[in-house]
């Protein structure tokens, strides 16, 4: 699938605003539709926002176009999250042609907002956790657990934004289960609040 970082650049190159918010979100655009993508700090907004329809094929092979009206979606969900259908392409509406230059300007803006703030530099997966209910972020129920830094194997909870876990090293998929299911606990356990996983896992 498409990098949403390069389809960024790629849009600002030829002058289309709209999609400056992805530069900094480490996925594919078929994987952030069907969890409806997007940003909750900074300047918020989400990939339903642009996304205008898309083509699916289903496990019979039939193909169809859908439009995000045709789904359920909800906060970091779809009802593509199913496992029946697989995204094979979509179709995008920005706004306006504008001027390529102040396009990837506000571009750059953006990505250099988030690396004030999130680890852009390491190998992650982005956000670990959805938001809570309420004003605090998981990053804050973490950081308040005092798990920044705290390492199971090569995974990480990163010292920079705490809803974020670093592959500092050889982590495996089971040392970065391990530490979701461990911070998880904590946070619980000290916070009283569930926290639940916005990455997806592949059975």
């Amino acid at each position: 699938g498409v990098f949403l970082p390069h389809l960024s650049h790629f849009a600002a190159r030829q002058g289309y605003s709209g999609f400056e918010f992805l530069v900094g979100i480490p996925g594919t655009v078929g994987g952030a539709i069907a969890m409806n993508a997007g940003l909750t700090v900074f300047r918020p907004r989400e990939l339903v926002s642009v996304v205008e329809s898309f083509d699916v094929v289903n496990l019979d092979g039939t193909v169809e176009t859908l439009k995000m009206g045709d789904i359920h979606v909800s906060y970091r969900r779809t009802d593509l999250l199913d496992g029946k259908r697989l995204i094979l392409r979509a179709r995008f509406q920005l706004e306006d042609v504008g001027n390529p230059e102040e396009i990837r300007q506000s571009t750059l803006d953006h990505l250099a907002e988030r690396k004030r703030k999130q680890p852009l530099d390491q190998p992650t997966a982005g956000s670990t956790f959805k938001s809570p209910p309420g004003s605090k972020g998981a990053g804050w129920y973490i950081e308040q657990a005092d798990l920044k830094g705290f390492q199971v194997g090569g995974a990480r909870v990163s010292p920079m934004h705490a809803n974020w876990i670093e592959n500092v090293g050889g982590a495996t998929a089971s040392d970065i289960h391990r530490l979701i299911e461990y911070i998880q606990k904590t946070v619980e356990s000290r916070m009283g609040v569930t926290l639940e996983p916005e990455v997806q896992y592949l059975p």
